[in-house]
Formats: structure tokens, sequence, C-alpha cells
């Protein structure tokens, strides 16, 4: 058995690319020794820890870290990095444990509302709705996307684009007293209990309806929505809003989108 083994070698046990384990040694994991020619050589007691390296990278450890470990290993020291293994897991866990209700809620939703009847007016109690949300002086409905993306970026660590959370838009009021029915006010995400919130929608009798396909027809649905509204005998106390239940993050099929039209009424 060879006492020294090149860096190729090595790169192709590990299957690692040998610019890899370059990285590991300017981090000084690694420290292989200089053969003919200024090659780099490792031994057997690399090879031992490149194994000790590969485990702890699996756990997404940064290389100082794992750098500061190999320097003290001992039993007693692997028994107290046990103990930060075991945390390190069970954060593991308990994200995949998040990961898995997320995907469970956004199968519901998707569930739901795919088969949800179109065009009908019905009255609805809604809860007070905590919710974050990003204002501009109007926004584009091309504009909202991009928006609600931004507002992710603010929230990062309790909401997402494609995720369970309902994300939607507010209509601009002034804009639609003009006749002008494609302009917003501001785009949000609701968020739940204990969650970050900007304010609350108002708790109330909303009235409301759902539309499939894409956005350029919303004029029409608005008009199907206040005829209703007017119907029942009741008035829009402030301008609706949409819920995105099922768009592009969902199917490539705009005939698939759902789209929900809420307005808070009073008699």
């Amino acid at each position: 058995m060879k006492d020294l083994y090149k860096i190729h070698e090595i790169a192709r046990l590990f299957h690692l690319h040998p610019d890899t384990l370059r990285y590991y040694e300017e981090k000084g994991l690694l420290h292989p020794v200089r053969g003919e020619s200024n090659y780099r050589m490792y031994t057997i007691q690399d090879i031992c820890t490149l194994n000790v390296i590969r485990s702890l990278r699996e756990l997404s450890l940064p290389t100082e870290e794992i750098r500061a470990y190999l320097e003290r290993r001992s039993v007693a020291e692997t028994l107290n990095f046990l103990d930060r293994q075991e945390a390190l897991l069970e954060e593991k866990l308990a994200a995949l444990r998040a990961a898995g209700q997320e995907a469970r809620q956004r199968r519901a939703r998707l569930e739901r509302y795919r088969t949800v009847p179109e065009g009908q007016v019905r009255l609805t109690e809604e809860p007070a709705r905590p919710y974050v949300f990003l204002q501009e002086n109007v926004i584009l409905e091309k504009e909202i996307d991009f928006l609600l993306k931004k507002l992710e970026g603010q929230h990062q660590d309790y909401i997402k684009v494609i995720g369970s959370q309902t994300m939607g838009a507010i209509l601009d009021g002034g804009s639609l007293r003009r006749g002008i029915w494609n302009h917003f006010s501001c785009v949000f995400f609701l968020t739940p209990s204990g969650g970050p919130q900007d304010a609350l929608l108002p708790p109330g009798r909303y009235a409301g309806l759902f539309y499939r396909g894409g956005y350029d027809h919303l004029n029409q649905h608005l008009e199907t929505l206040f005829r209703g509204v007017r119907d029942l005998g009741l008035i829009p106390a402030a301008p609706p809003l949409e819920l995105y239940r099922i768009d592009v993050h969902d199917t490539r099929h705009e005939s698939e989108y759902v789209t929900e039209l809420q307005v808070l009424v009073n008699d």
C-alpha cells in the first residue's frame, strides 16, 4: 500500500473536484505535503481527516468551526461536539417538519380552490386579518408580482411567494372612482397570528366572488361584484381587494388561475 496519494486520486476517492481539496487546504483543514515537482501529496491521516470534514460539511457547518474542532479534537471534544451535532439535527428535523406542513397546506389550498364556482356573489363574515403590505402611489397590475417579491424579501423569515400564505392586492379607490380598474394601492400577505403585521384588514361582512383566468377582464368581474352588492341592498365600505388563490406560481395555464374578489360592505 502506498504512503502518499496524489490530489486526483483523493478527489476520485471522495467524488470531489480537486479545487475543493485545494479550498480545504486554503482554509487550514487539510495539510498535504509536497512531493516531486511540488505536487500535493496526501497521507492516510489526510484521508481520515477528510472523512471527518465531509461528515461535518453535511451539517452545513462553516469551515472556521470545522478547523477549530480539528485542531483540538479529542474524545472529550468529540463528545461535546456531538451535543452540537444533535442540536443541529433537531433544527433540521424541525425545518423538515415545517416544510412538510407547508406542502400539505399548499396542497389543501389548491384542492379547495380548483373547483370553486365562479361568478357567484356571496356574503361572508371575516375576522380581523393581520397582514404586511407594501404601498405605492399607484401600482399597475403588471407590477404586482415584482412588488410581492420585494415584500417577501422584507419578511423572508416568515413568508414565501410560493407557500401557504395568502397574497393579494388592494385596488386604488381613487382610480376606481375615475373608472380606472387596474390600479392598486398596495400588495400584501396575510400573516398568521403571532407573526409580523403592519395592519389589520377590518373584520366584518364581505361580499365576494371567485373568477378564473387572467386579469385582463378584472373590470367585468368588478362590475359583477358591485351589481351583486347593490342587488343585496348593501353599500361598499372600502376599496375591493384581490386574493390570489391559484396563480402563475401554481400553473402555467392562465385558464387555471383562481382569484377571489372581496369588498367590505355596510347596510
